[in-house]
């Protein structure tokens, strides 16, 4: 679902000299953390700030407690305002960890479950695919999604998108919807290239937009 060609056209776009005021850091710093679960994979943080995409690290060691301490590290030190984490599978039970880890601090913290489907995912009420016509109906983002991994999936990759229209076609692209990846805050480039340019999208029979799982 994202092309190379996007993810390079992603990397230091807010360096560009034309650009660097649209890439202008701006609200919430935030950082999210997906602990590391059975099959060799690693723990993983990354940060970001408006469009820009500042840190993005790996720990390929350690238990899941360690992986947290590490990740809620990373964000106190980078004075992060908002902290999530992936609740599904092995992040189930790090709610107590992660609430003693901010407490007294500034930092906010959430879960997010990327198997929330239907109605009960993020944004499901909210228009997705607005249309011109007034007597069809817009479709939401549980018309057009199957569950939070997919849709998020799919935003990442109608941002990269819309950045690689904006630095190599020269449109103009509303700051909100474009991404960048700071190169110097992220650890592996080649690793996080495979990762998002390597994932397929699932056909359905309800025509809803679906990724393929990691075990498939």
């Amino acid at each position: 679902i994202i092309k190379p060609e996007w993810f390079e056209a992603c990397l230091d776009a807010h360096k560009i000299e034309h650009l660097k005021e649209t890439f202008a850091p701006h609200g919430f710093r935030k950082a999210a953390y997906d602990p590391m679960n059975d099959g060799g994979d690693a723990h993983g943080y990354a940060q970001s700030k408006g469009p820009v995409v500042e840190r993005v690290l790996e720990l390929r060691k350690g238990e899941i407690d360690v992986g947290c301490d590490w990740a809620s590290e990373l964000a106190l030190d980078n004075n992060v305002d908002w902290f999530t984490w992936d609740t599904d599978g092995m992040g189930t039970g790090l709610k107590r960890q992660i609430s003693l880890a901010f407490d007294n601090t500034k930092t906010d913290f959430h879960g997010f479950s990327g198997a929330l489907s239907g109605k009960g995912q993020d944004n499901a009420k909210k228009v997705y695919i607005p249309i011109d016509k007034e007597e069809s109906k817009p479709k939401t983002y549980a018309d057009t999604f199957k569950n939070n991994r997919a849709q998020f999936y799919g935003i990442l990759a109608d941002r990269m998108y819309n950045t690689y229209r904006c630095v190599v076609r020269g449109k103009y692209i509303d700051p909100e919807n474009m991404i960048s990846f700071d190169t110097d805050g992220i650890e592996n480039i080649d690793v996080l290239r495979s990762e998002l340019c390597s994932i397929p999208k699932k056909d359905t029979g309800s025509g809803l937009y679906q990724i393929l799982s990691k075990a498939d």
